[in-house]
């Protein structure tokens, strides 16, 4: 419990200073800044929603890919580095928020997840250009269907009760974590690996907010280890940066309130939704190809 505490505040101390840096940056650019396509209120407006359905697991990653290719806002280039520049901030304090708030999730479960996915993430980025992306995320759209069945059988079964565990067993951390791993490597293809996780966590009887909690955990190594290099780059979009940092993190502060105060039940009924939108937007990724 108090090693969850120190990496909670770890979380969002690297978030506050990464904000403060791309503000700085943006402060610094501003001239250009102005020549960036969009408006800052719209982009602010998008940023709060996105990051306050993000804190229920909705990703946010599938959620500003399709506004950033709707809008046009950002040049198809710069999509992945701004999908890290604008997650970072408000990603810490959703996952600050839930580490502080859901205390009873075990340690263990916890450190060991995050460094699967960390471990995962690093051999995808080395791998990634030797296997299809798109097979990948065929393969998965057809696991989350799968797995989304047996969720909702496993609810009818037990009379719609949900799980009420908060760490796994040794038995199921032995299944868990080289799942997880894969987890991390296919996000390195762009498969975004919360939904996955949800379903994943949920089958083994973890409940709804212990799910959420090592999600969003989970969720945020990615983008943490890749900040900094994206922000030395400079090839993003500091006007969304900017909004994502300060409207972004107000969301995510709403929805974190929101989501915590939530029936576990009705939490549960909501990532089962959040799996169902991410396999329908896989499967039109995959027609539009």
């Amino acid at each position: 419990m108090i090693l969850q505490k120190y990496l909670a505040v770890f979380i969002l101390l690297y978030g506050v200073l990464f904000g403060i840096l791309e503000c700085a940056k943006a402060y610094r650019d501003r001239s250009a800044l102005t020549e960036e396509r969009g408006s800052f209120w719209k982009m602010s407006l998008a940023e709060g929603i996105v990051y306050f359905l993000s804190t229920m697991g909705f990703p946010d990653f599938v959620m500003n890919t399709l506004i950033f290719q709707k809008t046009s806002w950002v040049p198809e280039e710069k999509i992945p580095p701004s999908l890290v520049a604008v997650t970072v901030t408000p990603g810490a304090v959703i996952a600050f928020s839930y580490l502080r708030s859901n205390s009873q999730t075990g340690s263990l479960t916890l450190i060991l997840c995050m460094a699967a996915i960390a471990a995962g993430s690093f051999t995808g980025a080395h791998l990634v250009i030797s296997l299809s992306g798109e097979l990948i995320q065929k393969l998965l759209t057809l696991a989350m269907l799968f797995s989304m069945a047996a969720l909702i059988v496993k609810m009818i079964v037990s009379a719609g009760s949900t799980g009420t565990a908060t760490d796994l067993t040794a038995g199921q951390l032995c299944i868990v974590i080289p799942v997880v791993f894969c987890f991390g490597f296919i996000n390195m293809f762009g498969v975004p690996m919360k939904p996955a996780a949800t379903a994943l966590f949920l089958l083994m009887g973890l409940s709804p907010m212990t799910t959420l909690t090592l999600m969003l955990a989970m969720g945020f190594m990615s983008p943490m280890a890749g900040g900094i290099q994206v922000l030395k780059s400079s090839k993003y979009h500091k006007k969304l940066s900017v909004a994502s940092v300060i409207f972004g993190t107000l969301g995510a502060v709403l929805g974190t309130f929101v989501t915590i105060s939530l029936n576990a039940m009705v939490l549960n009924i909501i990532l089962l939704c959040i799996m169902g939108f991410t396999v329908m937007t896989l499967w039109r990724n995959q027609g539009t190809k």
